[in-house]
């Protein structure tokens, strides 16, 4: 079992925290919540919710950005697309994505 410290592989730093550092905090808060918000999108997908799915790939859509990771804010805006389809296979590909993008996020590389 891997190391809950363990670096993830290809760390994705915030955009944000490298253009300034004093909002280190605030997007490890973001990250922080991530799980929350990855498990409340597997509820959806698995309920066939797709106004909530589209819902939190809206509000991950502008956050990702927001905070210094365009690639959330694009992976966010293929769910919410999908979403608007309503194509189940599409959404659980893009969420299965969005999963492995969101354990390669961190504040800031070392």
């Amino acid at each position: 079992m891997a190391d809950e410290n363990e670096k993830p592989k290809d760390p994705i730093p915030s955009d944000l925290v490298s253009q300034d550092g004093s909002f280190a905090d605030l997007v490890q808060e973001f990250i922080d919540g991530l799980g929350g918000r990855m498990a409340e999108m597997e509820t959806a997908v698995s309920n066939g919710d797709y106004q909530a799915l589209k819902r939190l790939a809206h509000q991950l859509k502008g956050s990702g950005g927001g905070y210094g990771y365009p690639d959330l804010t694009n992976l966010a805006a293929e769910i919410e697309q999908h979403a608007l389809s309503e194509g189940l296979a599409a959404c659980q590909q893009a969420l299965d994505e969005l999963k492995i993008l969101v354990s390669r996020v961190v504040v800031k590389l070392d």
